[in-house]
């Protein structure tokens, strides 16, 4: 029986590769105020980016219960083995919840933390995917993901401190200076799951080309290689990067996504981020 694959909604997939290899995604929630939506099932990234510039608060996200994954993994394993990819532990408790119903379960199933986000929890998705397809067996997946996880390399840029400034994660003081500087973050994904600042660079038009320098600095092979880009708001930025992408290093295939509610509310308008 094929290998089913499972993830949740901060992996930020296109629709159509959900669609295409009829992925499970349970949904995270997202908080305005009193009013609770689930993740893609409640609330769409239009009607979310849109009540993100009215609110003057953040919202808050929340992690899937281990009862919805309990729920999906039933689902999973009627067609065959299960294996679920998650949020990085670094970041969420989603990799937690998804465990605890692993337990309630004595059943074939496997869990995974991504040790990423978004496009980089996507792109480790879309391989299994591909490798269920192949007919690889459980076992043979999860050790070719976690191998392909390690080898990862994630960066973003932010193009506004305000989120990041309204979740505390900068004093406002930092932020204004910033702000006034031209500030714009060059981050990264560290080994242990969690995000690294890696440069500060005075301008977007900088901080846009330092990612393709990055991505270029790798050194893979990118023949075969595929990049993720996933973005809030940014869609004619990301199709100049991805023009460049294809004209200079030439990958296997360029994936792109919009950056959903999970990440978005913590990142804001204008972030561009690149995995391969």
């Amino acid at each position: 029986m094929k290998v089913q694959i499972i993830t949740d909604s901060s992996a930020d997939l296109p629709s159509n590769f959900i669609e295409r290899y009829n992925i499970q995604v349970v949904p995270l929630a997202i908080q305005f105020g009193s009013d609770t939506y689930l993740d893609q099932v409640e609330i769409s990234n239009h009607l979310f980016y849109q009540k993100l510039h009215e609110n003057d608060q953040l919202p808050k996200t929340s992690r899937p219960s281990p009862l919805a994954f309990k729920e999906a993994f039933l689902k999973g394993v009627e067609k065959g083995p299960v294996l679920c990819i998650t949020l990085s532990s670094g970041l969420s408790g989603t990799y937690e919840s998804a465990l605890l119903a692993k337990k309630m379960l004595n059943q074939e199933i496997e869990v995974i933390d991504s040790l990423n986000a978004s496009i980089g929890t996507g792109l480790q998705v879309i391989k299994a995917c591909q490798m269920a397809e192949e007919g690889l067996t459980l076992k043979e997946i999860r050790q070719e993901i976690i191998s392909y996880r390690n080898n990862m390399k994630t960066y973003f840029t932010l193009d506004t401190l305000e989120n990041i400034i309204k979740g505390g994660r900068l004093s406002s003081w930092e932020g204004a200076i910033g702000q006034v500087l031209n500030i714009k973050p060059v981050l990264y994904n560290q080994a242990d799951g969690t995000i690294g600042t890696l440069e500060k660079v005075r301008g977007r038009k900088k901080s846009l080309r330092r990612l393709l320098e990055l991505v270029e600095a790798t050194g893979k092979d990118f023949s075969e290689c595929t990049i993720g880009i996933t973005h809030a708001r940014a869609q004619e930025e990301v199709s100049e990067l991805v023009e460049e992408l294809n004209n200079n290093l030439r990958p296997k295939e360029i994936i792109v996504s919009e950056l959903g509610p999970v990440i978005g509310t913590h990142t804001g308008f204008g972030t561009i981020l690149l995995a391969l």
